[in-house]
């Protein structure tokens, strides 16, 4: 391999890109990015001079319990920033803020009095006198399969709020085998979910395992290692670190480069055809885009892949990020999340300011960094799709508002839309993406990265790009 293009510029693409010339020195490098940067759902700002040294507008943490970022940090010299453990997020239920409860996966507890007062009395008994179903032949719902054992309010409360912020979906339609994997056992099994959960919170206290879902912030004990990570400047500073080390080494960049087809070539090459430039033709292809636009590109190619792709739903999103002026009164908490039965408009809040000690160090005094979260899966597209920045602002200000019951004053606002950024992870999810990778295999020079196949966190996106930069190029494993 001589030349190899990588469509898509965010960072699967751009590790994909790195660990392409580290693994074959001399590669020529080719990235193409429809948009005017890189980084995709990493992204910075200033806010407008209040924090110089930047701040996340985007993805603003990465789970420090899993090897792949850290990795890639410290190759890149960049030193790590942790949460404040002085500050913790909530849920916003029934009109009052409720610690998140601890000793749970994902929400899902051992004991249900852990979550006495979030839930009435007769929910705790629901939760208590799980309901056996039938062991399930494949992969089912979260929300199902967990509603169905312990109740609805524990599904819509507790489950729904701590998931959906991960992926900006609803628990219901959720994979139970992509997203807490832990309990597919007692789903197949027809075993209790209780004491699944118990079994898995046995293992981490012993250190024997790092469970997904297990590591809620604010449901671990007070001695765990840290469960998120960031970087000074925010999680977008891996972007920048990364661009400048492969411009470095050679990569070129072409932004606003769409490209509108690919296809096989002669001798075993691709050709790459973008708006602006034309068909060129490189010795390796990795598609680094979301899976609705891997769909058109890859039709010709292979039909079964682009139409398990095509049937990927996604999600749409906004973040509203405010400075504000907390001279009145400090911010308590790291934020709070909203369970979608409650009547809001955002569905969650990080006082990213409390939660980034770096950050309130280089704020203005009495200021604080407010990120308010808008849209999940499923909403009605012109609940608030439509809405103008401004308005949209507006809306997410006063809700917040109403919710703390706190009139600070706003100094300034930045509205980051993220259009169908998200991919839905519904049952069977995973033998889809095992589909994928077993056609994958049989066509030479062509690599499937990002957040549609083994997880949407940058831990995920990132073991993907290296583990089929590995299988493109021979390598071992990562």
């Amino acid at each position: 391999m001589s030349t190899a293009a990588v469509v898509g510029g965010g960072i699967s693409g751009l590790v994909a890109a790195h660990r392409l010339i580290s693994t074959r020195p001399g590669t020529a490098v080719t990235v193409y990015e429809a948009s005017d940067r890189l980084g995709g759902c990493l992204r910075g700002s200033d806010l407008n001079g209040n924090a110089p040294a930047g701040a996340d507008v985007g993805a603003e943490a990465s789970l420090y319990v899993r090897p792949e970022t850290v990795g890639l940090c410290r190759e890149l010299g960049l030193d790590l920033e942790f949460p404040s453990r002085a500050h913790s997020s909530r849920i916003h239920a029934h009109g009052a803020m409720h610690a998140i409860p601890a000793g749970t996966l994902m929400g899902v507890p051992a004991d249900p009095q852990v979550l006495a007062g979030l839930l009435t009395e007769s929910e705790l008994a629901r939760v208590s006198e799980e309901q056996l179903t039938a062991p399930a032949a494949g992969d089912v719902s979260v929300g199902g399969f967990l509603a169905a054992r312990l109740g609805d309010a524990l599904v819509d409360t507790v489950v729904d709020p701590l998931l959906g912020g991960v992926y900006a979906g609803r628990c219901r339609d959720l994979s139970l085998a992509a997203t807490i994997p832990a309990l597919l056992p007692a789903a197949r099994a027809g075993t209790p979910v209780l004491d699944a959960v118990a079994e898995v919170l046995r293992a981490r206290a012993a250190g024997r395992a790092a469970t997904p879902g297990a590591n809620v912030p604010g449901s671990q004990p007070a001695e765990a290692p840290p469960v998120f990570m960031s970087l000074r400047g925010g999680m977008n500073r891996l972007v920048t670190a990364l661009t400048e080390h492969l411009a470095q080494s050679g990569v070129e960049f072409r932004l606003n480069a769409p490209v509108r087809a690919v296809r096989q070539a002669g001798g075993g090459t691709w050709a790459v055809e973008s708006v602006s430039g034309g068909a060129e033709e490189f010795d390796a292809l990795v598609l680094a885009v979301p899976a609705h636009a891997a769909t058109g590109l890859l039709a010709g190619v292979d039909a079964e892949i682009a139409g398990i792709l095509g049937g990927v739903d996604h999600a749409s999103s906004a973040v509203v990020t405010a400075v504000i002026d907390v001279a009145e009164a400090p911010l308590e908490g790291s934020g709070f999340l909203v369970p979608p039965t409650e009547t809001a408009f955002i569905k969650a809040s990080t006082y990213a300011s409390n939660k980034w000690p770096w950050l309130a160090a280089l704020l203005p005094a009495d200021t604080a960094v407010v990120r308010m979260s808008v849209g999940r899966f499923g909403d009605d597209p012109d609940a608030w799709e439509p809405l103008s920045d401004d308005e949209l602002v507006a809306r997410a200000i006063a809700d917040w508002r109403r919710i703390t019951g706190r009139a600070a004053p706003v100094l300034h606002t930045e509205v980051q839309r993220w259009t169908a950024a998200l991919p839905q992870y519904t049952p069977g999810h995973l033998e889809r993406t095992a589909r994928i990778d077993a056609v994958l295999a049989g066509i030479p020079g062509l690599a499937l990265v990002g957040s549609a196949y083994d997880g949407v966190g940058i831990p995920a996106c990132i073991a993907r790009a290296e583990k089929e930069i590995a299988r493109l190029t021979g390598g071992p494993p990562p």
